[in-house]
């Protein structure tokens, strides 16, 4: 089959547009700041992004606690991470795109299939426009942001792309990265918080040798958790994937525009729910005002654009990732 739209959808009676070829389906629902609620490798018929089965996708109030509805997904936290201010007002916890309307369109041109979504920031003076494509019957999502400074002033801002992994006990993280800064902790066994360490020699003094491989997902039953910064990235790109059916999925990303990633473990210790996001960061930490303390903040003037595009590959026939290449218009996860 070639590249589609399917417009005519909803979910819990909310709208939503499927995108989708032979390999893959993603499924948006604008309305709900832009989430995107399924991302299926056809080929495994497995949804690869976790669903909270507790919490069903609603619409939420602006300047709700995002972890009380979230549903799991995909969503994008902008301008800041955790709660912050801008020029004297509020900023919510993950800041605000994930609570707020988003308008859509969609089309189909010679074989391809696109949706793109446009949401606008409350406090925040900004256009977020993001825009989906599938080319054919690859097995990549290809995603093309633009984000816009609307105001008269300049506007620093925290951007992250936040994917969350369904994963199990057979799966492994790889991340190109040699130091980790623990920025959250449930004890000892997920590191001291602002402590640093050799990815993936994670410290544990429960292991025979005095640490584990943090590469290696845990099962819930390990009852814990821990949010870990990847603060010097060597490339663009995090994987994770299934080495009991050697598949997976890569991001792949300009190191430029996102030179940190997030990594959030959650092991049976946080809710009851087992799963890992993997995201790229523009700045660290998720605090607006800590991150412009230690100018990590990006900053646009006024009406100045920010572009970059990140892919989503989806890939077989290999237990972990070493690196991802991108020749002309194509992607090679080896």
């Amino acid at each position: 089959m070639t590249a589609r739209v399917l417009e005519d959808w909803s979910v819990g009676g909310i709208p939503a547009l499927i995108l989708e070829n032979a390999a893959l389906r993603v499924t948006v629902m604008p309305e709900l700041g832009g989430h995107v609620l399924e991302f299926v490798d056809k080929a495994a018929d497995r949804n690869l992004l976790w669903s909270n089965p507790r919490t069903r996708p609603r619409r939420a109030p602006y300047g709700a606690n995002f972890d009380d509805w979230w549903s799991g997904g995909w969503d994008e936290i902008f301008p800041t991470g955790d709660r912050a201010s801008l020029h004297g007002e509020k900023l919510p916890y993950m800041g605000e795109l994930w609570s707020v309307p988003w308008t859509a369109t969609a089309g189909t041109t010679s074989g391809d299939a696109w949706i793109e979504t446009t949401g606008l920031g409350t406090v925040a003076p900004a256009r977020f426009e993001r825009k989906m494509e599938l080319h054919g019957d690859e097995p990549v999502l290809r995603v093309r942001y633009r984000l816009t400074n609307l105001d008269v002033r300049p506007l620093p801002f925290l951007w992250g792309i936040h994917p969350c992994f369904a994963v199990t006990a057979a799966h492994r993280i790889d991340v190109p990265a040699n130091q980790m800064l623990v920025g959250i902790s449930s004890g000892p066994a997920m590191g001291a918080v602002d402590t640093t360490y050799t990815w993936p020699n994670q410290p544990d003094s429960a292991a025979p040798t005095g640490s584990r491989d943090a590469r290696r997902v845990l099962p819930a039953s390990a009852g814990m958790f821990g949010g870990h910064w990847a603060t010097d990235l060597q490339a663009g790109w995090l994987a994770v994937t299934d080495t009991e059916f050697r598949r997976g999925v890569a991001m792949a990303f300009s190191r430029e525009v996102f030179p940190q990633a997030w990594l959030w473990q959650v092991y049976g210790g946080w809710r009851g729910h087992h799963h890992v996001c993997l995201e790229p960061w523009t700045g660290y930490p998720m605090q607006l005002q800590e991150a412009e303390a230690h100018d990590r903040a990006r900053v646009l003037q006024p009406g100045e654009s920010l572009t970059t595009e990140v892919a989503f590959i989806v890939f077989d026939g290999l237990a972990e990732v070493t690196s991802i290449d991108r020749e002309a218009d194509r992607f090679g996860v080896r």
